[in-house]
């Protein structure tokens, strides 16, 4: 058991004929000796784990501070991330507008063109209606010529076929 220093103040030495006793005072200088070889080695023992704390500590200190930084790069990479995100997403909105405008753009130049077309298609109709029209018209004329003059040429036939009249009863 270690000796305290209450111990030490505390100790007397019985008194000899030349002063002390030489055996109880080496005794108390071999427990003093003895108690102090043990303080130094748990001493030494508590250093060596005090530094093994310490170093310990460190590294969880390194480790906290490489976690700190790698979530702190972490968030700035999400955020950049997020960032890029979304400004693909505008970029690729912005496109499609853009490609939806050309589209109605272009459709609304083929609806024009057709509606061109549809007119010039109505408007050659009509000319080929009135065009037809004229057509039957004028063989409506040619049939009423003919037939008149097929009326004509059977009266004159008939005339020339009828004997004369005076001829008859003669």
């Amino acid at each position: 058991m270690p000796l305290t220093p209450l111990d030490i103040e505390s100790r007397r030495f019985s008194r000899r004929l030349y002063g002390y006793d030489r055996s109880e005072v080496d005794a108390f200088l071999r427990a003093c000796a003895d108690s102090l070889s043990q303080i130094a080695l748990e001493r030494e023992q508590l250093v060596r784990a005090g530094q093994s704390l310490r170093a310990e500590i460190d590294a969880f200190r390194k480790r906290e501070n490489t976690l700190v930084e790698a979530l702190a790069a972490a968030e700035r990479l999400g955020q950049e991330r997020k960032q890029q995100a979304q400004h693909e997403a505008q970029r690729i909105i912005s496109e499609a507008r853009r490609q939806a405008e050309q589209m109605i753009e272009r459709t609304r130049m083929e609806m024009a063109r057709i509606e061109q077309q549809i007119i010039r298609l109505k408007i050659e109709r009509e000319t080929f209606e009135n065009r037809l029209n004229s057509l039957i018209d004028e063989h409506r004329r040619l049939l009423e010529i003919r037939r008149q003059e097929v009326g004509v040429a059977e009266k004159l036939q008939a005339r020339t076929t009828r004997p004369p009249r005076g001829a008859e009863g003669d």
